[in-house]
């Protein structure tokens, strides 16, 4: 079996690239010129590697289609997370899902599953404390969700003509993330900050499980045409993860309440840096739109019962393995 993966030098196409070699697939990954290869490197060490890089750019479909031609399966996981503005988001996240459908049409008429990993930023949070299920309307929040969706939208547009899946994460979090290790780096210097309401709920999967999962949906018949929410099974408290991550750190740090109105006037701080430099802030206005909710919540049970997703990580395994990971690694 051959995979073709975007998105593969990054934290989960890094990780579902190990586990389709794992499971024996030949696997081709689109890079870019400027891609860091540091999580593919001890993959491709060896001229026996069943992996192949192949340069491009997703707009490009002409030049994509050549190296989609022998493909079974399409994992479409490259995207951006932050932008300047939605014009980029649109560009890249919807645009871009529109090319690589089209080059897969052109180039591959017995191609068995296009796989669109989403975010359950493109549906929104959850109104109330019950976690959403993949028939709650769409509500994205910011540029980031909106461009997701209409990727979706896009991805759906070729149903009748590819088998199609959708995966739509929460927050992911493993060894390799960079945006939750900020995170423990606070912790691990001794301050746990808490931005508003520690009692603010949400779901999480670790990357292992997501890839897992993700991989589980791309083989199942049962997923054709369906969209699918992939959790850990838990709901969990901004509290909770807290006190894993010091847990996991062995700290006991000065618990520092920030409260919400101040995130705005660090998100202000944080875009006027970032105009200096020239670089998109994490913290923008956008993201604290979504850090401010009370509820970022989804039901995994339909991918349980159609193609028998089983998350393996709880939270305090899953954050003991990403420390350990850490500092393994000399990020700590």
């Amino acid at each position: 079996m051959k995979a073709y993966v975007t998105g593969g030098t990054g934290f989960i196409g890094s990780h579902l690239v190990e586990l389709l070699v794992a499971q024996g697939y030949q696997v081709t990954c689109l890079v870019r010129k400027m891609s860091n290869l540091r999580w593919l490197n001890h993959l491709c060490a060896d001229k026996s590697s069943p992996i192949q890089l192949v340069t491009g750019e997703m707009h490009d479909s002409d030049a994509l289609a050549q190296s989609l031609q022998d493909a079974d399966l399409v994992f479409h996981l490259a995207g951006v997370t932050t932008a300047p503005d939605a014009a980029t988001y649109d560009r890249v996240n919807a645009l871009g899902t529109k090319c690589l459908i089209e080059a897969c049409l052109r180039a591959n008429a017995r191609l068995s599953r296009f796989i669109y990993c989403s975010s359950l930023a493109a549906i929104g949070p959850s109104p109330t404390p019950t976690p959403i299920t993949e028939n709650a309307v769409p509500q994205p929040l910011t540029d980031y969700g909106r461009s997701k969706l209409k990727g979706e939208q896009i991805t759906r547009e070729y149903a009748e003509r590819l088998p199609i899946t959708i995966i739509r994460p929460p927050a992911v979090y493993g060894p390799r993330e960079g945006a939750i290790f900020l995170y423990f780096q606070l912790v691990n210097k001794g301050l746990m900050p808490i931005l508003g309401d520690e009692n603010r709920l949400l779901s999480l999967v670790h990357a292992k499980d997501l890839v897992a999962g993700i991989h589980a949906a791309a083989v199942s018949t049962r997923a054709i045409g369906e969209a699918y929410f992939l959790t850990d099974g838990a709901v969990h408290s901004w509290r909770e993860i807290a006190q894993a991550i010091a847990c996991s750190l062995k700290k006991h740090p000065l618990k520092l309440k920030v409260p919400l109105f101040l995130l705005d006037f660090i998100s202000i701080f944080t875009e006027a840096s970032a105009r200096i430099t020239h670089r998109t802030p994490i913290l923008n206005r956008q993201k604290m739109v979504e850090l401010k909710q009370r509820f970022w919540m989804c039901d995994s049970t339909k991918a349980q019962d159609q193609f028998g997703y089983r998350p393996t990580y709880t939270l305090e395994g899953g954050i003991q393995e990403t420390a350990k990971w850490y500092r393994e690694n000399r990020w700590l």
